[in-house]
């Protein structure tokens, strides 16, 4: 019996390594597709075996019509039909990004929704308009703008979408911090529907002194605001971003007994905010009703006053206290006629001792306003603010003995009233002096956190002046060869504090930047809570008390950040984009 032979290997396309020749084109009209399939330009079938055999029986079977075209001709029929396929896959190809340019118009639209405080209905009033306005500039172009979808449900979902990029974008930013720092800032405030919102925001400095502020997280507490409850809602937040609570190098928020009682308060590290009360009821009363305001305006034109309106005081923002309290003082003639005219009678307005701790109340406030103008703004240094707050103090000490002269220079309002009636005696009286002696303790005691960080503060301000014996041993031998340097003084004079911490060599300073990092991580105050608190407002107001929790902090989260979402890359994540009519 005849062994069998060796068994024939079984071999596959792929192994032949074939390659497509130029001559198939003019003989059988194709194309190469890919690296290993062929396409007919005359049907579009796709031939999957790269091989003459099968190419020359597609073509002998379905095309042999063609072969009537020889020479030239068959070169410029092959040229028409190259033409017709690119066409074809042209539309193919526009028609994807047509729809992909559709779906990021769509959230480059929601984006500015949210950023405007706008509600989610407004997308369909801005499609109206797109399509009006298309129709006076383009109107051959109108069908792409129809295919917006920009409804109530789109616009919410866009919103989330982007909220949600933004979040995983400041979650890479947190865990990229390495050797940076991070802190916090903190404030509870209660919207439209009675629910207490407590407001997180996180600032970042990298290693290379690249500074962010974001907000971390908002969480609604729906039972009590206790400091048990603000502490175990920033824990959340940080867990959410897989921050540990230890890491934090500081925290910034008000002076509430919740946040910083010595007890039970959530934090006591950093209290910046001072509280102030005023003569606002009439205010409000001519405000708080509509048909009233407007007699009052109206008055004031008739009047010829100085100022067509009142300023409006709202608790939240405490500081228009001083505005309210000036144009009040200065418009205290005409609100006493148009209350008169109203049948209530304010006889504080003819009482002159009541009219000079008015205008005491409007000079003290006026000061207190243009600190908090310094104390504001976006990204500013704690150092610098509490230079700003150690100015401050040495300011209330310079009018305080002033007053107690006599002297009204730095008092404008009440030098007024002191040149229209003989008040001075009143206006330097004991009773203003102890106020001004309690507002320094008063200021003492909010800024005490300031003052026990003073010798840090300056250390980060200018090391050029520190004694390098008083500061901690790591940073001593630092702090001489810094000193010493010539580049390193001519690089302080000429550049900004944080530019002038990113040149130090992180070998030569390592101890001094890392100090430099932290002290720069630290929110200087609580504006930019207090800023978000005025966004929350708007978005959720009488009108749009329905808006849910979650979708508040999408907003705010848009509303507020640094940084810009990657609608390009929301989209390609996208499986399909859908037009208006199905979403």
């Amino acid at each position: 019996m005849e062994e069998p032979g060796p068994s024939r290997k079984k071999r596959f396309v792929s192994e032949e390594k074939r390659k497509f020749q130029e001559k198939w084109s003019n003989a059988y009209f194709v194309l190469p597709q890919g690296s290993d399939k062929v396409i007919c330009l005359i049907c579009k079938q796709v031939n999957a075996m790269l091989k003459e055999y099968n190419i020359k029986r597609h073509y002998d079977t379905n095309h042999k019509m063609y072969d009537k075209f020889m020479g030239k001709e068959r070169r410029t029929k092959l040229e028409q039909l190259q033409r017709g396929l690119t066409a074809q896959q042209s539309v193919f190809t526009n028609l994807a990004k047509s729809g992909e340019a559709v779906t990021q118009a769509s959230y480059v639209v929601a984006h500015e929704i949210a950023r405007r405080s706008k509600p989610f209905s407004d997308g369909e009033f801005v499609r109206d308009c797109i399509l009006k306005v298309a129709d006076i500039v383009c109107p051959e172009q109108k069908s792409k703008f129809r295919d917006i979808s920009l409804s109530n449900d789109t616009v919410t979902r866009r919103i989330e979408d982007l909220a949600n990029d933004l979040k995983e974008q400041l979650g890479l930013r947190v865990e990229g911090l390495g050797k940076g720092s991070f802190s916090i800032a903190l404030d509870e405030s209660t919207d439209i529907s009675d629910t207490a919102q407590l407001l997180i925001f996180i600032r970042t400095v990298t290693e290379d002194f690249e500074i962010g502020e974001e907000l971390l997280s908002m969480e609604s507490i729906k039972d009590r605001t206790r400091g048990i409850d603000i502490c175990d809602a920033v824990c959340r937040s940080l867990d959410a971003y897989n921050v540990e609570l230890t890491s934090m190098f500081g925290v910034t928020t008000d002076g509430a007994p919740a946040m910083v009682g010595r007890k039970a308060g959530a934090v006591s590290l950093l209290s910046d905010k001072v509280a102030n009360n005023g003569g606002e009821k009439t205010v409000n009363f001519i405000k708080s009703r509509g048909l009233n305001h407007r007699q009052f305006k109206t008055f004031l034109v008739q009047s010829e006053a100085e100022f067509g309106d009142v300023i409006y005081f709202t608790a939240v923002r405490w500081l228009s206290r001083g505005a309210t309290l000036k144009r009040f003082f200065n418009l205290r003639k005409e609100i006493a006629e148009l209350m008169q005219s109203k049948g209530q009678d304010l006889p504080q307005l003819s009482d002159t001792e009541w009219l000079c701790d008015l205008a005491f109340l409007v000079d003290l406030n006026t000061f207190l306003s243009d600190l908090n103008v310094k104390l504001q703004g976006h990204g500013k240094l704690i150092s610098t603010l509490f230079e700003s707050v150690k100015a401050f103090q040495r300011k209330l000490q310079l009018v305080q003995g002033q007053l107690r002269e006599g002297d009204l220079t730095h008092f404008p309002t009440c030098k007024v009233l002191a040149g229209e009636c003989d008040v001075l005696h009143h206006l330097c009286s004991d009773k203003n002096h102890n106020l001004m002696e309690k507002l320094q303790e008063e200021f003492h005691h909010r800024f005490s956190d300031f003052s026990d960080h003073e010798k840090s503060f300056n250390l980060f301000q200018d090391p050029f002046t520190c004694a390098p014996e008083e500061e901690p041993a790591e940073m001593q031998f630092e702090l001489i060869d810094l000193q010493e340097s010539s580049e390193a003084r001519a690089a302080y004079r000429d550049k900004n504090l944080i530019e002038f911490y990113k040149g130090l060599s992180p070998s030569t300073y390592p101890a001094l930047r890392q100090h430099a990092i932290r002290m720069a991580s630290l929110f200087g105050s609580t504006y930019i809570c207090e800023k978000t608190f005025s966004t929350m407002a708007i978005n959720k107001s009488q009108l749009r008390s329905r808006l849910t929790d979650a979708h508040l902090h999408a907003f705010l989260r848009i509303a507020t950040t640094e940084m810009e979402p990657d609608i390009k890359g929301i989209v390609a994540n996208r499986r399909q984009h859908h037009k208006s009519h199905s979403k």
